[in-house]
């Protein structure tokens, strides 16, 4: 069976916004505006179905190799930002903890097995439609590999890493080097805030 990245040029992972939503996803009647807590939602007249719309958790983690001071960087195979750098990661599914997607998605993505050393912080992206916990981590296994929605996958300096394609990867990646430098008593390199 073909992967999904050999069948398609591009995978949807995001949910429609609300005004998209014009039949019950439970019912199939059609949908209704209708206001709750001060806000329009769509709802199901029918069934009692309704959509409400919150951010889509996430995970991220900083997969750095402690010995060579190197972190572990994908480059995009889909939109938004194809090509860009980011760390490796992605959404949450039904059935699984935040730690379970981050050791997923790093192997999906890098195919580096993974232990989580701690959680580096929670934020929400610019937009505020995600919601990303983002994890330290090490390699324990495995090989480095793109996975089947990344391009590529290697490592890079710290010290010496491009910017991030996205703001709050690259907002992460700062605040980690900075950590890194204040506990190791390192100079600035000029890449880092």
């Amino acid at each position: 069976m073909a992967k999904d990245s050999e069948t398609n040029d591009f995978v949807q992972w995001r949910h429609a916004p609300a005004s998209q939503w014009k039949f019950c996803p439970l019912c199939g009647q059609p949908l209704s505006a209708h206001e709750w807590d001060g806000k329009e939602r769509r709802y199901c007249q029918h069934c009692g179905f309704v959509y409400w719309e919150r951010a889509l958790p996430a995970a991220a983690v900083l997969v750095y190799e402690p010995r060579q001071q190197q972190i572990v960087l994908v480059t995009r195979r889909y939109p938004p930002a194809v090509g860009g750098l980011t760390l490796p990661g992605g959404g949450v599914e039904f059935g699984e903890s935040v730690a379970q997607a981050a050791i997923r998605e790093v192997k999906e993505e890098t195919g580096l097995d993974v232990v989580l050393d701690r959680q580096f912080g929670t934020w929400s992206t610019p937009t505020n439609e995600t919601i990303i916990s983002f994890f330290l981590g090490h390699p324990v296994g495995g090989s480095l590999r793109a996975g089947t929605d990344a391009a590529d996958a290697q490592y890079f300096s710290l010290a010496q890493a491009p910017s991030l394609v996205f703001s709050l990867h690259d907002r992460v990646l700062q605040l980690f080097r900075t950590e890194m430098r204040m506990a190791f008593h390192l100079p600035t390199d000029g890449q880092g805030s």
